[in-house]
């Protein structure tokens, strides 16, 4: 995880962080990257021992609303959008925007990955613009944001000289056309209601993210905050936006939630990304009366092969054991990995219990076959415990549950083999896990 988040952190300014709040209530950082000393003037490693060197350097009258907003997006699940005021050790005051997407844990505590950037100098262009455009049009003219007029019906009355660079139509060629003709199909709906809160209300709204079209023909994402600008009477006569470019943190997004739903090493969906997978698909079992089967996979003789050549090995191993499985699979069934040697396959529209049995055992003769792996010739098996719906579990944690006591059975039995769960399994967990 933090390779890879060291591998977004270099498209991105300021700096990229993972931040923990225990069960306690406690907060550290689990990562910390190097832009933060530059921007904020803390060590990394400094942080992730004390997380209060930063966290406390918060603004004292941001510091309530930033917690409010990091827990309430926790509780909805939804990514967090939050400027802040950050006090650095030189004395100076900076405005941040810090953009995270929060995971609930198991064990109760959470954590938010995501990545924080100055925006002082946009805070600053936008104070300065709400008292008067024409009295601040050299400055924003040499702003690195687009600066924007639009009438009520949508057109374009100025842009800022470098909406050229940005997006490589000449100005003379954008004022006077619609915002829309420059918009997504499917963001220009979005933004035409963003606008028109903008006039009905006379208040600044902020935040709105869109696709523009690059003179290309590429799609670029924007970000803007709008304000209204005022006639002599009080009446709402255009508004002014400044749009920043978010192509690149779009990327980061997309990556960090590909980070928080896909095992790193093999691919597969992670335990999280299954976990929604099954209920989704236990509700539709439920709806449509059907069948459906979880196989809980336990590899057999892979601590060995850690042991014995190292884990470089056992991570190669693990990459062409995913690769066999999914072979095995239809395209519609879910594999994913949920531990350092354990696999769990979802089977929605099962008939009959073969039709669960049926996969397991190609998989068994798959992980039967010795593996290649550099020089080496490898040699393992798995177990496999299977629980049907609704025979054998009527919710997520049950089918799991007994897939798991359907494994151990498997284990007992001799190991290489598939069962599926019968209720005598529940009690019979004599084997223990030796990773053998």
């Amino acid at each position: 995880m933090v390779t890879h988040l060291q591998s977004i952190n270099e498209t991105l300014p300021g700096f990229v962080y993972q931040l923990q709040r225990d069960p306690r209530g406690k907060f550290h950082y689990l990562y910390v990257s190097d832009g933060v000393e530059p921007l904020l003037g803390v060590k990394p490693a400094d942080l992730l021992v004390d997380a209060s060197l930063l966290l406390g350097n918060i603004h004292s009258a941001d510091q309530a609303r930033v917690l409010e907003e990091s827990m309430d997006a926790a509780a909805r699940g939804v990514i967090r959008n939050s400027r802040l005021r950050m006090e650095h050790p030189d004395g100076r005051i900076l405005w941040l925007q810090a953009h995270d997407t929060p995971r609930n844990q198991p064990d109760g505590s959470i954590v938010w990955t995501g990545y924080c950037y100055d925006i002082t100098e946009q805070v600053r262009l936008e104070q300065a613009l709400q008292d008067s455009e024409a009295s601040f049009r050299a400055f924003v003219e040499n702003a690195n944001d687009i600066i924007y007029t639009l009438a009520a019906d949508g057109t374009l009355s100025y842009v800022s000289p470098n909406w050229k660079e940005a997006l490589g139509h000449p100005v003379e060629e954008v004022v006077d056309r619609k915002l829309a003709e420059f918009l997504h199909p499917d963001d220009a709906h979005l933004c035409d209601d963003f606008l028109k809160r903008v006039m009905a209300n006379g208040t600044k709204q902020q935040g709105i993210e869109y696709r523009v079209r690059h003179r290309d023909g590429s799609w670029r994402w924007h970000i803007s905050n709008v304000s209204p600008l005022f006639d002599g009477e009080g009446k709402v006569l255009k508004c002014l936006g400044i749009a920043r470019d978010i192509t690149k943190r779009r990327a980061a997004d997309e990556r960090i939630a590909y980070l928080a739903h896909y095992d790193q090493l093999t691919g597969l969906p992670n335990r999280v990304l299954f976990a929604e997978l099954l209920e989704r698909a236990l509700r539709t079992a439920r709806r449509d009366s059907t069948r459906l089967a979880l196989m809980y996979i336990d590899l057999d003789k892979f601590k060995p092969v850690n042991d014995q050549h190292g884990h470089a090995i056992g991570d190669l191993l693990l990459h062409e054991v995913a690769k066999r499985m999914t072979d095995c699979l239809r395209e519609v069934d879910v594999l994913a990995r949920i531990g350092g040697d354990e696999f769990v396959v979802l089977l929605e529209g099962i008939e009959s219990n073969d039709d669960a049995l049926l996969p397991a055992g190609k998989i068994l003769a798959e992980l039967r076959r010795p593996f290649i792996i550099k020089t080496l010739e490898l040699e393992i098996s798995c177990c496999i415990g299977v629980a049907i719906y609704p025979e054998g579990g009527t919710d997520m944690i049950e089918l799991m549950r007994h897939a798991d006591e359907a494994m151990y059975a498997a284990k007992n039995a001799g190991r290489d083999r598939a069962m599926i769960f019968e209720p005598w399994m529940a009690t019979d967990k004599s084997l223990p896990d030796s990773g053998q």
